[in-house]
């Protein structure tokens, strides 16, 4: 496989310049002027456009199950949606469940995404993807923790585990008791333990106290509509976890990665930090600096619920200056691709009586029908589609199925009627039906991310193009352990490449998404270009704004 992509202009984390890139064997084997074309090279004409290293989002969560919500997407889905939007690695989380160790949840994640039985990364590196909706891009993975072992050597252990299996960063939580939740002795031990592993520890900021406090009076008050979102989870919350944090991590000597910041205090305590020698990082997303609290007012609040929520319109204008003065380090989306029906709080079903019926058929054969018809989620799936969304063999999915339809008649006929529901259903026309407390929290952002950050940063001159691609793929890179293969334009590496197009104008419209939910917080906004070709270790993915495949194309990459 070679290619020549001609007469573009190439960014670094440094300069932009002129020069042609070719590309062999996955690898970027050239760059320079008037690069002479093999014989067998596919030529590629990037006149007037810029090209860049592909982007690395470092905080994903596709097929995300959270113990209480689980969105409806899919590894296909989700990477084609990267794909689109120019991102061509994603740095996803394998959730450590109660009753996993580390390295169990890290090949249990494995599992989803390829539909293989190991966790080594050179197996991974060569295995064929298994699953019915394998990824076109490739991916990386960070450690979720929950319930830490009792004893100190065997959390040790588990660290150590996670360096074997190519994982460089662990992700602990303030806050969201009982699921993720850590105390401070919690926190500082998993500090301790990654610190000696020399993982990367990510960080959840929020203060569970004040947040529950103001989510307990706000409940009280009968003030529950998602109005009140931002009111629960206020921004104090976010800097004293993070002023926290930070003393902890410095205690621990631990490299310190706090997520999605959402306050201009929290990155310039950061920054502070820094200055004192302290090995510390700052994140933030384009929601954070697109978007405030003002939406909570309107009726189409539901999609900016997320946690930490919008701020006052201050905190956006504030966090481009710190994103200017190169105090924030790294950019996420923390893209989580709800239904519209979750994010509603519908339940495409509503007959209790049938619900009754196919729970006297057995937990099996309810969650199958649930997950087969999109009872809870709004998204219908087929018979395999089941049988991996559940993790079941597909035999026992066809079983369930007959067993439901042998003992409810006239079940088919009703969930025809569902699925045609759910295909005329108007978002605009329905109103919100859950309180703020009971809405999944998140909102999609991969498609959307490189051309919002090149309309409202590069094209007004907050940030420079080189400073676009440190944010978003040579400090990610860096940062996570992938910079030997991804993150930048130079020979030897990954031909991950994207070729953006800065000519033209259009908005954005929740059509237009490739997600699952078919929806986007940014819709109505107005985007300079467009992401034209995306490139994953020089198979096109992407060419001329469509998807080309091929599916299953995206690998694992160790750190």
């Amino acid at each position: 496989m070679t290619t020549l992509i001609q007469n573009g202009i190439l960014v670094t984390e440094t300069e932009t310049f002129p020069a042609d890139i070719l590309v062999e064997e996955q690898r970027i084997a050239a760059i320079g002027q008037n690069l002479p074309a093999p014989a067998d090279a596919d030529v590629i004409d990037a006149s007037g456009c810029y090209v860049l290293p592909g982007i690395i989002d470092p905080h994903v969560h596709i097929q995300l199950d959270t113990g209480v919500f689980r969105t409806a997407d899919d590894w296909e889905t989700g990477t084609a949606t990267a794909a689109l939007g120019g991102v061509t690695t994603v740095i996803d989380f394998a959730t450590q469940f109660p009753h996993q160790t580390a390295k169990e949840g890290v090949a249990a994640r494995h599992r989803e995404v390829l539909g293989v039985e190991t966790a080594d990364p050179d197996e991974l590196a060569q295995a064929q993807p298994q699953t019915p909706h394998p990824p076109y891009i490739d991916y990386a993975l960070h450690c979720m923790l929950t319930v830490l072992p009792d004893e100190d050597e065997e959390l040790d252990a588990w660290m150590q585990d996670q360096r074997g299996a190519g994982v460089s960063a662990i992700k602990i939580y303030t806050t969201y008791r009982p699921n993720y939740y850590q105390n401070d002795a919690e926190l500082l031990r998993s500090m301790t333990a990654a610190a000696k592993a020399d993982l990367v520890v990510m960080v959840h900021a929020e203060n569970d106290a004040i947040v529950s406090d103001a989510t307990q009076r706000l409940v009280a008050a009968g003030r529950t509509d998602l109005s009140n979102h931002g009111r629960a989870r206020p921004g104090f919350a976010e800097i004293e976890a993070a002023h926290r944090v930070l003393f902890l991590a410095d205690k621990a000597r631990a490299e310190l990665y706090i997520v999605h910041n959402s306050m201009g205090r929290t990155v310039e305590l950061i920054a502070q930090a820094r200055q004192r020698g302290q090995r510390v990082w700052s994140e933030t997303c384009p929601q954070y600096l697109l978007l405030d609290e003002r939406k909570y007012e309107g009726a189409d609040a539901w999609r900016f619920i997320m946690q930490p929520p919008l701020r006052d319109p201050y905190q956006p204008a504030h966090l481009w200056q710190l994103l200017a003065s190169g105090r924030v380090h790294s950019l996420g989306t923390d893209h989580c691709d709800y239904t519209q029906a979750q994010k509603l709080g519908l339940r495409p079903l509503q007959d209790d009586r049938l619900m009754a019926r196919l729970a006297a058929l057995g937990p099996r054969v309810q969650d199958v029908i649930t997950a087969r018809f999109g009872l809870f989620d709004g998204r219908p799936r087929t018979q395999e589609e089941t049988a991996h969304y559940l993790n079941l063999p597909l035999e026992a999915v066809q079983q369930a199925e007959m067993i439901a339809f042998q003992r409810i008649p006239d079940l088919g006929e009703r969930m025809m009627a569902l699925i045609q529901d759910l295909q005329r259903l108007d978002p605009a026309a329905t109103p919100p039906r859950l309180p703020f407390t009971q809405t999944p929290g998140g909102l999609p952002g991969l498609q959307t991310a490189l051309p919002l950050m090149v309309t409202y940063g590069v094209m007004p001159g907050h940030i420079t193009w080189p400073d676009l691609v440190r944010l978003m793929s040579a400090n990610p890179a860096r940062i996570f352990r992938l910079s030997h293969r991804k993150g930048a334009l130079r020979p030897g590496l990954d031909a991950d490449i994207v070729i953006y197009d800065p000519r033209g104008e259009s908005v954005i419209t929740d059509g237009e998404q490739a997600t699952i939910g078919g929806f986007t917080p940014y819709k109505g906004m107005k985007v300079t270009g467009r992401v034209r070709d995306t490139f994953v270790r020089g198979q096109a993915i992407v060419r001329d704004g469509e998807l080309i495949g091929p599916r299953g194309w995206g690998r694992y990459v160790a750190s």
